[in-house]
């Protein structure tokens, strides 16, 4: 089945035990306020279609829930698809298979999967340095790093900065206008974890050993110079991003 990425791209996320390891989970206010406007919270067994679902960073928080949902995960990636599968998710079906939003064809294909007045929700973490070009972020530092992230972005598969994934759903008739929240997140890093954390974007990932040695050297120097890195006791640094949920009603 055709999984509509860039091949770049799947070839970015395959190390998936790294990507598991340092990328974030969902915060709890976040998940529960998109469950309660995706009409499933607290209604038990609810079947749940978790498409594009990694390593199961969003499904292992449906797993554990009370409701015991039943949920189908689709993933297109296969090193993403045997981490997910080796965590043998209480109610979770693996499926291999597409997992594409961008466009209006995969909004109505999308539709065809819910019965009438079925609820579709869609979740993100974005870091302010994985942010849109003008997207205001909350310190120079993050923004230098973004700077240094959209200078080694060159592949053509589609991304939450491009900001691209709201058009798909203008000039559509199969669900009501999108609704969004957004919950602001701070974290506390290591440098070390911080670096780790970038090397999980699937556009770095895909760098060249020289390439990324050039972005460490970019990486550091943005660290050293900046005069509004925020840390605390243990030397870690504030990193900011945003939890951003979005939901629309098949019509």
């Amino acid at each position: 089945m055709s999984t509509g990425f860039d091949a770049t791209a799947l070839t970015g996320f395959s190390a998936a035990e790294a990507y598991d390891a340092h990328r974030p989970s969902y915060i709890k206010p976040a998940v529960d306020d998109l469950l309660t406007q995706l009409r499933v919270s607290g209604v038990p067994r609810a079947k749940i279609l978790d498409l594009a679902a990694g390593t199961g960073k969003f499904t292992e928080l449906l797993a554990v829930r009370d409701e015991r949902y039943q949920i189908l995960a689709v993933e297109p990636h296969q090193q993403m698809l045997a981490k997910l599968k080796e965590k043998r998710l209480r109610g979770v079906e693996v499926r291999e298979g597409d997992a594409v939003f961008a466009t209006p064809e995969a909004l109505a294909s999308i539709a065809r999967t819910l019965r009438p007045a079925g609820k579709l929700g869609l979740i993100w973490n974005i870091e302010d340095y994985n942010q849109a070009r003008d997207y205001p972020t909350k310190t120079r530092w993050e923004s230098d790093l973004r700077t240094i992230n959209w200078k080694y972005t060159t592949d053509t598969s589609p991304r939450y900065k491009d900001v691209a994934w709201a058009a798909a759903f203008e000039g559509q008739s199969v669900f009501s206008p999108i609704e969004e929240k957004i919950f602001e997140v701070k974290v506390w890093l290591e440098k070390e974890a911080l670096w780790q954390r970038l090397g999980t974007l699937s556009n770095i990932a895909n760098l060249s050993d020289g390439e990324k040695d050039d972005l460490r050297d970019d990486f550091d120097e943005v660290l050293e110079d900046a005069v509004d890195v925020e840390r605390n006791g243990k030397g870690e640094i504030a990193v900011h991003y945003i939890v951003h949920t979005a939901w629309a009603t098949k019509i």
